[in-house]
């Protein structure tokens, strides 16, 4: 079972590659008896609300010649009047991501808040007692998401023939109305902004890279939310904060993955965390790192240094 923990848009030049690429290892891995799991980050958030300030404009331009065109004969008969309804900001971009757009039925209804696999959980930034009290739990959010993605925008913005604006004030208007329709009806779980405490936008156990949270209580926060999930569930992979490298913190419960590996970030080393379910002795997890030059790096060589000096492993 492959999981991606989000954030594939704002990322570089590459973006549709990217999804394309995980949609294809989607279909293929059912074939031998696997499976691909995609997270929300807040960067589909944010692209799902025409806010789009992280995007690379190579990406920009990939959108367009990939679904430009495609997009012109299927929403206005191959005229561009479409277009007009999105005020020039990126068009092509916004109609993807955006609910009931483009994507959101083949990609982003099938994408999740956060998975449980067998004693792992998987959020792209963090999970908490809080969160699964607020939101009903981990199926509730990954189902809330869902509807939003696959939920009809009201008449007034629907206007693929763009005939029904007389002033450039009225198309401003429009678009402002659509992005903070997206927002207001968007799920909590998906929302915030930088510093906000949901799934996919909290630091409290991945900040400050390569080191200890420096979240007061984490750890009991940390430890309260793999209790109240069950299931013997013992610890949370994330991703969106970038580390130097995959590393544990919290007593090995919490492994930080983002490596910035993408040009857009960091032109991190990229690293593939590999937790083997019950491969162990006595059924213990195996947990290892894997690296671009093949190699398989213990999971207990990554946890933070002084967690080591403890002696956990």
């Amino acid at each position: 079972i492959l999981v991606q923990c989000g954030d594939i848009l704002d990322r570089g030049a590459e973006e549709l590659f990217c999804l394309r690429y995980l949609a294809s290892l989607a279909r293929q891995a059912p074939k031998q008896n696997g499976r691909v799991i995609l997270l929300h980050g807040n960067h589909e958030a944010l692209n799902a609300n025409g806010l789009f300030q992280y995007a690379d404009p190579r990406g920009n331009d990939e959108i367009e010649v990939v679904l430009g065109k495609t997009l012109d004969q299927n929403k206005s008969e191959g005229s561009q009047r479409w277009r007009i309804q999105y005020a020039g900001n990126q068009p092509s971009r916004w109609a993807a991501f955006e609910p009931n757009g483009w994507l959101a039925k083949p990609l982003y209804s099938n994408m999740h808040v956060a998975a449980v696999v067998g004693k792992t959980v998987f959020v792209h930034a963090g999970l908490t007692k809080v969160h699964l009290d607020k939101y009903d739990g981990i199926e509730k959010m990954n189902q809330d998401a869902r509807e939003w993605f696959l939920g009809e925008y009201p008449d007034e913005l629907k206007n693929d023939d763009g005939y029904k604006f007389e002033t450039v004030q009225e198309v401003i208007d429009n678009a402002n109305l659509r992005a903070r329709t997206a927002s207001k009806t968007m799920p909590e779980c998906l929302g915030g902004g930088i510093g906000a405490a949901s799934p996919v936008w909290m630091r409290d156990y991945s900040s400050p890279a390569d080191s200890q949270p420096r979240k007061p209580h984490a750890q009991e926060m940390l430890d309260e939310c793999l209790k109240e999930l069950g299931n013997d569930v013992q610890r949370m992979v994330m991703g969106h904060t970038p580390q130097s490298q995959i590393n544990a913190a919290l007593k090995g419960k919490a492994w930080r993955i983002d490596v910035g590996a993408s040009k857009g970030v960091l032109n991190g080393t990229p690293e593939v965390l590999e937790i083997i379910h019950e491969g162990g002795e006595n059924g213990e997890d195996v947990i290892n790192v894997l690296t671009v030059d093949g190699e398989r790096i213990s999971g207990g060589d990554r946890y933070l240094a002084e967690e080591r000096r403890f002696d956990l492993f």
